[in-house]
């Protein structure tokens, strides 16, 4: 069996043999990155926002570079490659850099000068130190800088553990940190899951994870027993609504986007798509033309619509799912075959899908989309909500009040109407997801726990001893039920309390007054 990451997909010409660390290696990374991450932590965030547009510009200016690698590790058309992972990454540090400001700013928090006579506190974000981000194969570039920059805008250093499949693009992006960046602040470990494994039990401070279901309770689990933090993005099985009074064309145009995006390895990928009844014939087959138009990689000349499936084991898959179902009683409209001399595959529709097919159930990653006809929009929310993932969830509609309401029925961490998945590149909203899609958060304010931990820092320029401290007696009780009654809303209680108040502070200073 050939080692992953030595063939080019699409054609099955050998790229090389891929780099690879021990796992006996891996703690000395960590290491070196734990060492460089603290004075980076001491750097003012003005320079790490610098250092960090400094580093997406330079992808951008060599996008000619990283979308070739792309090419040879997913067998990717190039163009697709620059708006899948490369064209927004300077536009997205800009964002997360919005954000970082307000997000790592320290909080000062108001305190009653009643209660809390002389004392003035604020909450800080502290990087954590190190972080561990693991990804897969199939955005080998977009999939590390989402949470790279942020985790670098916190202050942490970062190793990253790319997929043995795409271990090129990942080394690389290093290549790029390592010029822009302080030596051994960014890090790389290769290899398979002994490796991850290796990182996730060193010295890392919280882990970002994006992969299966299997694994990520793996990780999980050996995070909460290290009591570390970990952001887990896994599977998905997105489902698309659309409704009869929908924007044909745009929406025709919409679903073939995103159910093929990437030959449809991907998380957000549209797999189910529920079509009102009375649309339904019309729409399967204008969407089943438009699908039979797209070239396969790789082509003789010109643009290929649609890259190769990235290993055999996730074409397996795909011609599984697409066997069941046709087993089962659906109609295969379009596609349904391999194409090309590597792990090329049609673009593929099957209509009249039902819950007992895998195609429906299970996790398809590749460019497969299933139809399952209804009879209105409740009937497709209920069956929509019907999976064990929640990633993505769109409707379409022309009545965008009507769809907005179904959407927040959608169990979904992103809700959309009329668009799908883009979401992915906004790093002002949380990227997220309910069910066995995981807890984690991408992007935006809320996955800032992942980086950091927050430090209450609390000064007291009180000259007085507190009046609560000891000695415990008599007088501590009535000072205590007389605050109670002031709290309850006792004004008369007040003129009590300024006595007990003073006698309070001298009795604490009269403990200690009292040479040994």
């Amino acid at each position: 069996m050939t080692a992953p990451g030595t063939l080019n997909p699409a054609t099955l010409v050998s790229i090389g043999l891929p780099p690879l660390t021990a796992p006996r290696d891996v703690p000395a990374a960590v290491a070196a990155a734990r060492a460089a991450q603290v004075a980076w932590a001491e750097t003012p965030l003005a320079r790490r926002e610098t250092a960090c547009l400094a580093l997406a510009t330079r992808i951008l200016e060599r996008r000619d570079e990283v979308a070739e690698l792309l090419r040879l590790e997913t067998g990717r058309d190039p163009a697709e490659s620059l708006f899948d992972e490369i064209v927004f990454v300077l536009s997205y540090v800009k964002g997360a850099c919005a954000v970082a400001r307000k997000e790592l700013a320290p909080e000062r928090v108001p305190l009653s000068a009643i209660d809390f006579p002389g004392k003035r506190a604020m909450v800080e974000a502290v990087p954590r130190g190190v972080i561990a981000v693991i990804e897969p194969w199939n955005y080998p570039l977009l999939q590390f800088y989402k949470p790279l920059f942020p985790a670098l805008l916190s202050g942490n250093a970062v190793v990253l553990k790319p997929s043995e499949h795409t271990p090129r693009v990942a080394s690389w992006l290093k290549d790029q940190c390592d010029a822009v960046l302080p030596k051994d602040l960014v890090a790389i470990v290769h290899g398979d899951g002994a490796v991850g494994g290796a990182l996730v039990e060193g010295a890392v401070d919280a882990v970002v994870f994006c992969g299966s279901v299997r694994t990520g309770r793996k990780v999980a689990a050996r995070c909460a027993e290290r009591l570390i933090p970990c952001s887990l993005e896994l599977g998905g099985k997105d489902a698309a609504i659309v409704l009869a009074d929908c924007a044909l064309e745009r929406t025709l145009a919409g679903i073939l986007q995103w159910s093929l995006n990437n030959a449809g390895q991907d998380c957000s990928s549209i797999e189910r798509l529920y079509v009102e009844e009375s649309l339904a014939d019309t729409f399967v087959a204008r969407l089943g033309a438009a699908f039979d138009r797209l070239r396969v990689a790789p082509v003789a000349e010109g643009h290929a619509d649609l890259g190769p499936l990235q290993n055999p084991m996730q074409l397996a898959v795909v011609e599984a799912h697409v066997a069941d179902a046709l087993a089962k009683g659906a109609t295969l409209v379009c596609g349904g075959r391999r194409e090309g001399p590597g792990l090329g595959y049609r673009p593929t529709i099957l209509d009249r899908c039902d819950e007992s097919m895998d195609v429906v159930r299970d996790e398809t990653f590749g460019p497969v989309l299933a139809v399952i006809r209804v009879k209105d929009a409740d009937e497709a929310v209920r069956r929509a909500n019907d999976s064990r993932y929640g990633l993505n969830g769109s409707v379409w509609t022309a009545d965008t009040a009507k769809g907005e309401r179904l959407a927040r029925r959608l169990d979904v961490g992103v809700a959309l109407v009329n668009n799908h998945s883009f979401p992915g590149v906004v790093p002002q909203v949380p990227w997220t997801g309910t069910k066995e899609t995981g807890t984690g958060v991408a992007a935006s304010r809320h996955a800032y726990p992942t980086f950091v931990r927050r430090r209450t820092v609390l000064v007291d320029t009180s000259r007085d001893p507190d009046p609560f401290w000891r000695p415990v007696d008599a007088e501590l009780a009535a000072f205590g039920d007389t605050a109670a009654r002031f709290a309850l809303g006792s004004w008369t209680a007040v003129f009590s309390l300024l006595g007990l108040l003073r006698r309070r502070v001298a009795a604490v200073k009269q403990l200690v007054a009292a040479r040994p």
